[in-house]
């Protein structure tokens, strides 16, 4: 008997495609993105706790190790990321994860032999973050690789969950651990970390495809200047660029992480474990905008979800500058979670945006462009806070960084392509 459906005009429904929670590299490359959260999240806690009880640092001391952390996407990023376009993205990937685990266990090792400095700091903070000038770069370009093109969006999600997770856990375990161990030796769990996550991510097997290569005419300086071109003449990325940027030189890589824990420390007159518990409960944030992002997407539209969760910063930091010691601990809670939801669905969207407006020979020199314009602002951001924490004391220079953060809702605004736009788009925009 014939099949009803035999008639060759009628088309067979797609098949759905398989989850990426169903799929084995997905599954190796979120556990390795997990392990290596956590490890960063603790560390990110302890060091300017160890700088300032250890080695009684400044304000502005802590300013110049923030800085030296993100330096590197300055001096390399570009470069980066016309070589990766070239290179094997995993074994890159897992050449830096082990690299930071040789640098980290540095900082242990000093205090142990006596030498640990503000200028080892600053040494250690410039290695771990050139090799994450590559993981990062690699890491978002390697995505797309791993889940079909129209999963990226779910991808991230799930990545930035796990993320999220991980800056709820990792301050709270950092200052538990504070009162047990000493600072430096609680760098060796991060270290351990990445050591794990170059092994999963070693477990990873994607179809080799051979990178577009140059013509033996084509120099390292005309394919970085593909990529800026590429993304300073699209409105798009020109404007999620310039508004990630603004938003970095005032938040937690920049003049605020100089600040706040002198601030929570000092002025606020928390214990460790207070200001670890309070970012803690308030990263509850982070998990709910990770939940909520795609709901939020779907019911108001992209553009004006990444408009409002871009200002969430402002606000939140308007909130810790008007924190009292006595009600050090909310207003805290308050400041992180307001801040981690917003953040966490501006870079849900904002990176799966990204990805799907942009070609996959371009994925690195796109992601590297982008990292050099908005991570190139932390260390002057990190130098500045510290500095005007010096000089004007630390609640004035919460209002300022405010005030700059609020500002960086502007090039979307303006910016009729994210403005209006209702949902990700299926090819990139044409316009400049």
């Amino acid at each position: 008997m014939a099949s009803v459906c035999s008639d060759p005009g009628l088309a067979a429904p797609a098949a759905r495609p398989v989850s990426v929670w169903r799929q084995r590299n997905f599954q190796v490359l979120w556990s390795a993105h997990t392990v290596s959260e956590f490890g960063t999240q603790v560390t990110f806690f302890v060091i300017p706790v160890l700088a300032l009880t250890t080695l009684s640092a400044s304000t502005g001391q802590l300013g110049l190790v923030s800085a030296m952390e993100t330096l590197p996407f300055l001096l390399v990023g570009l470069p980066a990321g016309a070589l990766l376009d070239r290179w094997d993205r995993r074994r890159v990937m897992v050449t830096a994860d082990i690299g930071r685990a040789v640098a980290l266990v540095l900082l242990p090792v000093g205090h142990l032999t006596g030498v640990l400095s503000v200028p080892l700091l600053c040494a250690v903070g410039f290695a771990i973050g050139l090799c994450t000038v590559f993981f990062d770069i690699a890491n978002q370009a390697f995505l797309p690789s791993v889940v079909a093109r129209e999963q990226t969006p779910d991808g991230n999600s799930r990545l930035e969950f796990a993320r999220s997770t991980a800056e709820l856990a990792g301050p709270s375990l950092g200052g538990l651990l504070l009162q047990a161990v000493a600072a430096p030796l609680i760098l060796v769990v991060n270290s351990a970390s990445y050591l794990v996550s170059a092994v999963l991510l070693g477990l990873i097997r994607t179809p080799r495809r051979p990178a577009p290569q140059p013509g033996p005419g084509v120099r390292m300086r005309t394919r970085i200047a593909e990529g800026l071109r590429f993304v300073f003449r699209h409105r798009t990325l020109r404007s999620l660029a310039l508004a990630t940027g603004i938003s970095n030189l005032v938040g937690l890589g920049g003049a605020l992480g100089a600040v706040l824990t002198a601030y929570a420390l000092r002025d606020l007159r928390l214990s460790p474990g207070e200001l670890g518990l309070a970012l803690s409960v308030g990263n509850c944030g982070a998990l709910l905008g990770a939940a909520l992002s795609g709901r939020l997407i779907r019911l108001a539209g992209l553009g004006p979800v990444l408009i409002a969760a871009k200002s969430m910063s402002g606000i939140s930091v308007i909130i810790l500058a008007t924190a009292a010691p006595a009600h050090a601990v909310p207003t805290l809670i308050a400041t992180t979670g307001i801040m981690a939801c917003g953040i966490t669905v501006y870079n849900i969207g904002q990176v799966s945006l990204r990805q799907t407006i942009t070609p996959t020979g371009m994925q690195g020199r796109m992601n590297a462009s982008v990292r050099f314009a908005v991570w190139g602002t932390r260390p002057v951001g990190a130098l500045a806070g510290g500095y005007l924490g010096s000089v004007l004391g630390t609640r004035p220079t919460l209002w300022t960084i405010a005030g700059i953060g609020l500002l960086s809702c502007l090039p979307l605004i303006v910016t009729e392509d994210i403005r209006t736009l209702r949902v990700f788009p299926s090819q990139s925009f044409e316009g400049a």
